[in-house]
């Protein structure tokens, strides 16, 4: 089963910021671990999706509420 999620709080960073924290999460989660992006920056989504095609993750998620991106990826 999952691991805990974990959640990487990016808002009010620009590019490249949320997709670097990403990454760096993503060395520390397990297989199949859940990592959550929170983001404010417009260019995160399509940012994750080029990066997560490029390393094998998948998306699971991609929202915007209110100005806030919550991307989920499970780690491969």
């Amino acid at each position: 089963m999952n691991e805990e999620i974990i959640v990487v709080d990016a808002r009010f960073k620009s590019c490249p910021g949320p997709l670097i924290a990403l990454s760096e999460a993503a060395k520390n989660a397990k297989s199949k671990q859940i990592v959550k992006l929170l983001a404010t920056d417009s260019a995160a989504p399509l940012d994750v999706k080029a990066w997560i095609e490029s390393v094998g993750h998948k998306l699971l998620k991609a929202l915007e509420k209110n100005g806030i991106y919550e991307i989920e990826v499970e780690i491969r």
